[in-house]
C-alpha cells in the first residue's frame, strides 16, 4: 500500500452538494493539512518545557510512510460518561452523578475544566429536550471535532448553516453563529473579510438547545492526536522497570489527566502496542488510522427495558438514530458515528424518561452515556528499536510560540487549530505570535522555505505569556506551503562576553562585526511546525497592502503596544487542565 495521498475528513464526511465541489476540493485540501500539521508537530514532541521529550520514532505519519496492504487498525475504546465525576462525588449516589454529567457539577466547587459542557470531558458531549412535564423526549450526542468546523466555516458558513438547521432546527440563523467582541459586534476575520466562528454559539454551548460538535476545552481534535503520539514513549522509573500503569504513564509523560476514561484509556493501550510483549520485534510504531477523528460506538442496550405500552415488536435500539457518520463495515474495527439521537416518536404515546436503564427510569442523558464508548483507531506497523526513557522532568525552558493569527482573530486560533495563511507578494500588518519563555529582545524568524520576513512592532507580557505583534511580508517569489516559527532567547550566561566584544569593536566599521557569531548567543529551538501557510494567489479575500521591501532581519526595534486589546485570556486546548 503506497503513502495516503490525503487525509480524509472524519468517518469519510461529505458536506457538500452537488454543484459545491470546488469547495469540497478546498476543503478537504485545508482539513488534510490541518492534520498532516498536527501529526508532524506531534513527532517534534514538547522539548520546550521538559527534558526526556525527544522528537518521537514510534509515532508515523501516513502522508510519508508506505503502508503495508492489508495493515489493519487496532481499536480503541472507553466509556463516555465522565469518570471524573464519579471520582469527586463517589457518595452522592448515582442520580446525582447523571445530573452533574448533564448540567455541570455545582459553581461553588471550582470544578475543572472550566466553560460550556467542560465536565463532559471523555470527547463525547450532549443535550437534553424535555417536555412541558419535563420528560426526556430526546438526547443528542456528538463527538465531532471542533477543528472540523471551523475548517468548513473558513471555506463556506453557508454549509455550516445549513449542517445546523438540519440538527438543531430551522431556527437557527447565520448571525447567530458569528463570534462577537464584547460589546456584541461581530468579529471579522482579516483573510475572509467574513465574520469568524464561534463555536460556543446560542445553539451548540448548553446542554438543552443543542450539541453540534465538542467545545469543552479538551475535547480537541489537535490534542487527541498529541497524546497518541506522546504516548509511543516507552518510560521507566530510576531502577530501570517499565512505567505500565495508565495513571503514572500520563504523569510521567506529561500528556492528559489521570483518573479520566479516555486519557488514561488511549495512553496506556497505545503504550502497550509500543511496548509489545518485552520480546525484541513484538512492539509496533503506531498512527492514527485515516480518517482521525473521534468516534460514538453503538450503545449496549442490553440492560434497557420499554415500557408496556410500547408496540410488542419493538427493540431499544430502533430508538437510536445515526445522524452523522454510520456504522462500521464488514472488516472494520469500529463504527463511524459522529453524531447520533435517542428518541421516540411522539406518535408512540411514551417517551425516553418511560425506557428504564438497569431498572431506572431514563431521567438524564448522562444514563445513555454510560451505555457506550467513544473510539479510535491506530494503525500498527513493524517497530522501530527505541530505549525507555526516564520521566520528563523541568529544564531551562526553551522560547516557543503557541500561536500565530491576525490579532482580530487570535482566540480563533487557539479554538480552531488553524492556521495563518498568506499569499505571495503581500504584507500583514497587526498579526500577533503568543508565546512562552521569552521577552522583548526574542528574535523571530520563519523557517522552512525562504520569503517570508518579518519586522516586531509590539510586545506586551501578561501572566507569563508574551505577545508580539508583528507585520509579515511575503515575497512574490514566495513559494507555497508550510512555514515554522522559530524563536530563539539571547542567553544570559552569554550576555557580558557580547557586551565586552561589542565594546572593544570598532562600530564605526560594521564589517568588524563579521567577525563575531551573534548566533553563539542566543539559544532556543526548534522551530514549531507549519503556523504560517503560504497559500495561491486568489485564495484569500483580505484587503492586500501592496508588499514592502524584504527586512534584513527579525527586528524588535519597534514596540508600539497595540491600541486594541487582543490578549484576553481563552483558554488553549490542553488535557492538562488538572495541574
Amino acid at each position: 500500500m503506497p503513502k495516503l495521498p490525503q487525509f480524509d475528513p472524519p468517518a469519510y464526511q461529505n458536506d457538500f452538494r452537488p454543484g459545491e465541489g470546488e469547495k469540497e476540493a478546498a476543503f478537504r485540501a485545508r482539513w488534510s493539512d490541518n492534520i498532516n500539521r498536527f501529526t508532524e508537530q506531534t513527532l517534534q514532541n514538547d522539548p520546550w518545557g521538559s527534558v526526556n521529550q525527544p522528537p518521537l520514532t514510534q509515532y508515523y505519519n501516513p502522508l510519508l510512510t508506505d503502508i503495508p496492504t492489508g495493515t489493519r487498525g487496532a481499536a480503541i475504546q472507553w466509556t463516555a460518561f465522565p469518570n471524573r465525576i464519579l471520582i469527586q462525588y463517589p457518595n452522592v449516589g448515582e442520580p446525582i452523578q447523571w445530573k452533574y454529567a448533564d448540567e455541570g457539577p455545582p459553581p461553588s466547587d471550582n470544578y475543572r475544566p472550566f466553560g460550556p459542557r467542560g465536565w463532559q470531558d471523555e470527547y463525547c458531549e450532549w443535550s437534553v429536550t424535555r417536555n412541558a412535564e419535563g420528560k426526556i423526549t430526546k438526547v443528542m450526542f456528538t463527538c465531532e471535532n471542533r477543528e472540523y468546523w471551523y475548517t468548513l466555516w473558513d471555506i463556506d458558513p453557508n454549509v455550516v448553516l445549513r449542517l445546523y438547521q438540519e440538527l438543531v432546527g430551522s431556527q437557527v440563523k447565520l448571525e447567530d453563529l458569528y463570534l462577537r467582541n464584547d460589546c456584541g459586534v461581530p468579529v471579522t476575520d482579516p483573510a475572509t473579510g467574513r465574520p469568524a466562528y464561534d463555536d460556543r454559539n446560542p445553539w451548540n454551548s448548553t446542554t438543552t438547545d443543542g450539541a453540534v460538535h465538542l467545545i469543552s476545552n479538551p475535547n480537541a481534535l489537535s490534542a487527541e492526536i498529541f497524546l497518541a503520539g506522546q504516548a509511543t514513549i516507552l518510560r521507566r522509573d530510576v531502577a530501570g522497570n517499565a512505567i505500565t500503569d495508565k495513571n503514572q504513564l500520563i504523569n510521567c509523560s506529561g500528556y492528559g489527566t489521570p483518573n479520566r476514561n479516555s486519557d488514561p484509556t488511549i495512553g496506556a493501550e497505545v503504550n502497550a502496542l509500543v511496548r509489545g510483549t518485552g520480546v525484541p520485534g513484538s512492539g509496533v510504531r503506531i498512527s492514527l488510522e485515516n480518517p482521525v477523528g473521534l468516534y460514538i460506538q453503538e450503545p449496549s442496550f442490553d440492560t434497557y427495558q420499554l415500557p408496556l405500552n410500547a408496540p410488542s415488536d419493538a427493540e431499544p435500539l430502533d430508538y437510536w438514530k445515526i445522524i452523522r457518520g454510520r456504522k462500521r463495515q464488514d472488516g472494520e474495527e469500529i463504527d463511524y458515528i459522529l453524531h447520533a439521537v435517542y428518541e421516540v416518536p411522539q406518535e408512540l404515546g411514551f417517551t425516553v424518561s418511560d425506557i428504564a436503564i438497569n431498572g431506572f427510569n431514563i431521567d438524564y442523558g448522562a444514563q445513555i452515556a454510560q451505555t457506550f464508548q467513544i473510539a479510535l483507531a491506530g494503525l500498527p506497523l513493524p517497530q522501530v528499536t527505541t530505549d525507555a526513557l526516564i520521566c520528563a522532568d523541568e529544564p531551562k525552558p526553551l522560547p516557543r510560540a503557541n500561536y500565530l493569527r491576525e490579532s482580530e482573530v487570535l482566540s480563533v486560533a487557539k479554538r480552531s487549530g488553524l492556521n495563518m495563511q498568506i499569499e505571495p507578494g503581500t504584507t500583514v500588518q497587526n498579526v500577533v505570535i503568543e508565546a512562552i519563555n521569552c521577552d522583548r529582545n526574542t528574535t523571530i524568524e520563519f523557517v522552512g522555505e525562504p520569503g517570508i520576513t518579518v519586522e516586531v512592532t509590539g510586545f506586551e507580557e501578561k501572566d507569563k505569556t508574551q505577545f508580539f505583534t508583528l507585520t509579515i511580508t511575503a515575497a512574490s517569489d514566495a513559494s507555497l506551503g508550510n512555514r515554522s516559527v522559530l524563536l530563539k532567547n539571547l542567553d544570559p550566561d552569554a550576555t557580558p562576553t557580547l557586551l565586552n566584544l561589542l565594546k572593544n569593536s570598532d562600530l564605526a566599521n560594521p564589517g568588524n562585526l563579521d567577525n563575531i557569531d551573534l548566533e553563539s548567543f542566543y539559544y532556543g529551538g526548534p522551530a514549531i511546525f507549519g503556523l504560517l501557510t503560504v497559500v495561491a494567489p486568489g485564495t484569500l479575500n483580505r484587503a492586500k497592502d501592496p508588499a514592502v521591501p524584504a527586512m534584513l532581519v527579525a527586528s524588535s526595534g519597534k514596540m508600539a503596544v497595540p491600541s486594541t486589546n487582543v490578549f484576553a485570556s481563552v483558554q488553549s486546548p490542553t488535557r492538562r487542565y488538572s495541574r
